[in-house]
């Protein structure tokens, strides 16, 4: 194991500027883990997957207006949360950012590697619906095979819990892409996974939850509510009641419940609450929340909340 660093601006960094800053139960947990010093090859994996997602992220959007199946769209914003992801260590481990020094451009990278990379995927995708079904399975591989080399370079617990949500996402992806190949009548072959592991991602259904996680279990938060608002939710149909809570630990982004379920809440800002629930990756959601300023109870019946 690498040393672990201790001295006070460590300290301080395991509560940064985002201390103030409403995050998700990931982002904390991996905010929250101490330092450790980074290998070269650490470092490297680090600014590389950084591109890398934004690549998957960039061919997504390309194709999106080529073809404009909402499966581009809907696994382009969760490539985005990817890159946030990486960044976040990036930020923690003050490396310099790649995907900064391009601005950000859709299509452009500092790797002339990825560059090309990417030209060559957007050419392929646009000859058909099918060719750009199979560039988005490919694109899924290659990032599941450069994860899983990735982790074997790493033994800081942040890294690797970023990573291994990151891959858990991807195989969702793929699944995705190949399901929709299927219904089109053709398929995909893998050229860096093996076609073992192949099989075993597509026998699976959907993945939730988070990997890895140390607070992903049954959990009770309480603090002051910041703000009460709504949010649109994975499936776009449904929107959110959201909460901002602040706890002795920072700020939590607290799911309460869907609009369609509640059409108010008798929470505002001010109050206080105790919430009972479990750790998504974007948000804790709730299964039993009371609001001690108000009297208001709640208590949601989601399937994870009867086998927490």
């Amino acid at each position: 194991m690498k040393r672990v660093i201790i001295p006070v601006m460590a300290a301080f960094l395991s509560v940064p500027l985002f201390a103030n800053t409403p995050v998700s139960p990931i982002e904390r947990s991996v905010l929250d883990i101490q330092k450790s010093a980074l290998s070269i090859r650490e470092k490297k994996d680090l600014l590389h997957m950084r591109e890398e997602e934004k690549l998957a992220r960039d061919v997504y959007l390309t194709l999106y207006k080529k073809w404009k199946l909402p499966v581009f769209k809907n696994i382009a914003k969760s490539e985005s949360w990817h890159m946030h992801m990486i960044k976040l260590l990036l930020d923690k481990y003050s490396l310099s950012d790649p995907v900064a020094k391009t601005g950000d451009r859709v299509g452009v990278f500092k790797d002339a590697k990825l560059q090309k990379l990417y030209n060559q995927l957007v050419s392929q995708g646009e000859k058909s619906v099918i060719d750009a079904l199979k560039v988005g399975a490919t694109i899924e591989d290659v990032d599941i095979y450069d994860l899983q080399k990735a982790l074997e370079n790493t033994d800081n617990k942040d890294i690797s819990i970023v990573y291994q949500n990151l891959e858990k996402g991807i195989r969702n992806h793929m699944r995705a892409f190949v399901g929709i190949l299927r219904r089109y009548g053709s398929d995909y072959t893998p050229q860096f996974i093996t076609q073992q592991e192949f099989n075993a991602i597509l026998a699976k259904k959907h993945e939730a939850g988070m990997v890895n996680f140390a607070n992903s279990s049954s959990n009770v938060i309480e603090g002051e509510v910041l703000k009460v608002y709504k949010l649109p939710g994975i499936n776009k149909k449904i929107t959110w009641w959201m909460i901002d809570v602040k706890t002795n630990k920072g700020i939590v982004k607290v799911a309460v419940t869907t609009d369609f379920l509640y059409k108010s809440l008798n929470i505002k800002p001010g109050d206080t609450v105790i919430v009972k629930g479990y750790s998504g990756i974007y948000s804790f959601v709730t299964c039993e929340i009371e609001d001690k300023t108000s009297g208001f109870k709640l208590q949601n019946r989601f399937k994870r909340c009867k086998i927490q």
